[in-house]
């Protein structure tokens, strides 16, 4: 796939377009052992910022606006990325040994997707699924240079909208990621409805995210998102647009950001407040708002802190 541009919003459907372009291009797999070691002939960039989030909260729009800078590679959500991401939670023994194996893979994997293929690329973003936001203190570690980004929404939006369109980690049957995120055994997960699993969840993003805020970071509110915040990012990962580019990426933000289409978005945020029923009340208020208040606060003190 190495001439292929990576347009859509997220990394498989750049794939899945790719396979039905070239039924006839069979599909390559490479052993993990091998990764460190092609890590060192590889010509790469250096990422120059990450994207973590709460789920449904208007991440994939940053993404896209980094999109639409020429030389710029997003790689958004990829498995191979989340997966391996998703290894530190679920595998504990022998936990340090492990940790340093997936730490080196992970650093391997992401300089592959940060290849120069033309000699015109100039910038890597990589945006994490949201449950990689519980292991943001490894990542950070890994690449503790790297500027990033928390983007999270008002909690009661955000069950609404997972209640809805149910997300593939709030439907995974392997509930050991879910545990490690929430602290409870995987035999308390099976027994908690989808309502409590995801407030619990996203309050938990919300709390890792406020204890590791720091002037290396943004919390950016879904509130805040405007033209101006999507340059303010993208000025934060040291990328400066030109007019052009800055025309393009005001285009582009009219349109829902998660679909190929050239549907004009609407804000939904007082539609999904009116969907939540007393369930939904009742668990935000339990698991999530808390920390959502103090992810407020900090988020405020580090502005104001500027």
């Amino acid at each position: 796939m190495h001439e292929v541009r990576l347009s859509e919003p997220f990394f498989q459907q750049s794939v899945d377009r790719f396979r039905r372009e070239h039924p006839e291009r069979q599909a390559r797999f490479t052993e993990f052992h091998l990764l460190p070691q092609l890590e060192k002939s590889f010509d790469s960039i250096r990422p120059a910022g990450f994207i973590f989030h709460s789920s449904r909260c208007g991440s994939t729009l940053l993404a896209n606006a980094g999109r639409s800078i020429p030389g710029s590679i997003v790689i958004s959500e990829a498995n191979a990325i989340d997966q391996l991401v998703a290894r530190f939670l679920t595998d504990s023994e022998p936990r340090e040994v492990k940790r340093a194996i997936y730490s080196a893979l992970l650093k391997a994997v992401v300089s592959a997707f940060g290849q120069r293929i033309t000699g015109q690329e100039r910038h890597l973003i990589v945006k994490f699924s949201c449950c990689s936001t519980s292991e943001l203190e490894r990542i950070t570690r890994i690449w503790p240079d790297v500027p990033w980004i928390f983007v999270y929404r008002d909690p009661i939006e955000t069950i609404v909208s997972n209640l809805k369109t149910m997300p593939g980690w709030l439907l995974d049957e392997d509930r050991r990621i879910l545990s490690a995120v929430i602290g409870e055994p995987v035999s308390a997960i099976g027994e908690m409805d989808p309502t409590e699993l995801c407030a619990r969840t996203i309050g938990s993003f919300y709390a890792t995210a406020r204890q590791l805020a720091n002037r290396d970071c943004m919390l950016l509110n879904y509130e805040q998102l405007s033209l101006e915040t999507l340059l303010n990012v993208l000025e934060f990962f040291g990328i400066a647009p030109t007019a052009e580019e800055e025309d393009e990426i005001a285009v582009a933000a009219q349109f829902y950001s998660k679909e190929t289409t050239t549907r004009v978005f609407e804000s939904d945020a007082l539609n999904k407040r009116s969907q939540a029923n007393d369930r939904v009340c009742e668990m935000a208020a339990r698991w999530s708002y808390p920390q959502y208040a103090e992810l407020e606060k900090t988020r405020l003190e580090l502005e104001e802190s500027c």
